[in-house]
């Protein structure tokens, strides 16, 4: 195909896309980025898809990816195994801790998927409690011993909470023999990142993903951060070729592009200011008897509405903004969990719940607008330029 026709068909396309992404709904249920990847990679993507030989599988020989991974975790290629998406290394281990009879402990409320997964193959653990306030108490986690696995995802989803440095060094030194598996994947949005653990201790295992804080959930790739020992063991339960060549493509060519990747670090720093200027305005406008933010080091916050809750889940589905009802998770009665989406579109989310709790805003200085430009004027000015 004449590349100038290519170009202007994928052209055309993107703007269907747009159109159509317009007259859609808010997505803010599953912690994905708002904006898309920018059209120019799109298109460089494409022509190099266009270059591949589909009735090939793709190379296994993923170690240039592992390096540049490494690179950017501040570790070495042979502490990486790249899956697609954490989501397959979360099942995948657990079948094998379930097989070989390990003594499975998980944090909850935590990730549906650890539940779900164990409920859906029959596979029994222990859950590990957060307090009343939805923080890890070293006090009440059940007893390791050598053939337990703990599991643990910090920060928190959908809390938003997180275990400190402390608490998690304190639970590797006094349990040397267990193995203890953190979902690290918005450790991006948190002021902790313990992947660099794992030269210290040798029974930790850290999960991450690109699907957060990189506008890139479609693509699947995630990885897994521990001890050469562990990812070459782990490496051996993967299915070959599991990674699709659209995938490998983009990490190879795009993902560490020194642009994208200062970009995207850009609109993590826009979320991080978009949600503390959420959760300002949320605890500002409304009191603790009403509303309870939950302190977050993800990308979302998870709110507990003690009024009104069933009247706030209508307003956001009559406005076509689709949050996470999490009221049925343990712990976790009259909540809901919010992903934070571009400067619109949170005030769309605010004004749901100003309509929802019979709000009155007389002081426009302290209205979701306002507050935008007030307090964060420089990063929502940048906002729009970075992010795609």
């Amino acid at each position: 195909m004449n590349q100038s026709l290519f170009n202007t068909q994928l052209q055309n396309m993107n703007s269907r896309l747009v159109v159509s992404k317009s007259k859609s709904k808010i997505y803010l249920d599953k912690n994905e980025q708002s904006d898309d990847v920018a059209l120019n990679y799109k298109e460089k993507l494409a022509a190099l898809l266009i270059q591949t030989n589909w009735n090939r599988y793709p190379s296994n020989d993923l170690s240039d990816i592992e390096q540049n991974v490494a690179n950017y975790c501040g570790l070495t290629a042979q502490n990486i195994a790249l899956s697609s998406g954490s989501a397959t290394l979360i099942t995948t281990l657990l079948n094998y801790f379930a097989i070989n009879r390990k003594s499975i402990v998980i944090t909850q409320p935590s990730y549906s998927l650890f539940d779900y997964h164990c409920k859906s193959y029959n596979i029994e653990y222990t859950p590990w409690m957060l307090d009343d306030n939805l923080n890890f108490n070293l006090k009440t986690l059940p007893a390791l011993h050598s053939n337990s696995v703990l599991i643990i995802t910090a920060p928190n989803n959908p809390t938003g909470t997180n275990i400190s440095m402390k608490q998690l060094e304190n639970i590797l030194k006094q349990n040397p023999t267990a193995l203890i598996v953190l979902d690290g994947v918005y450790c991006e949005f948190s002021k902790t990142d313990f992947t660099p653990l794992i030269n210290q201790y040798e029974n930790l295992m850290v999960l991450r993903s690109f699907s957060k804080a990189f506008p890139v959930a479609g693509l699947r790739l995630g990885y897994l951060c521990a001890s050469a020992t562990i990812t070459a063991n782990v490496k051996k339960l993967l299915l070959q070729f599991a990674i699709n060549p659209f995938t490998l493509l983009f990490a190879r060519y795009i993902l560490f592009d020194a642009k994208f990747m200062h970009d995207s670090k850009q609109c993590v720093k826009n979320i991080i200011s978009e949600r503390n200027r959420m959760k300002t305005y949320l605890t500002s406008n409304f009191s603790a008897n009403q509303i309870y933010v939950y302190p977050s080091e993800g990308n979302f916050l998870l709110i507990k509405i003690k009024s009104n809750h069933n009247k706030l889940i209508q307003s956001f589905s009559h406005a076509g903004i689709k949050v996470l009802d999490t009221s049925n998770f343990v712990k976790l009665n009259q909540t809901v969990r919010i992903s934070i989406g571009t400067t619109s579109e949170n005030n769309a989310v605010m004004r749901c719940i100003e309509k929802a709790m019979d709000l009155r805003i007389n002081n426009q200085k302290t209205s979701p607008a306002n507050i935008s430009f007030t307090n964060n004027f420089n990063a929502i000015r940048s906002y729009a330029a970075v992010c795609y």
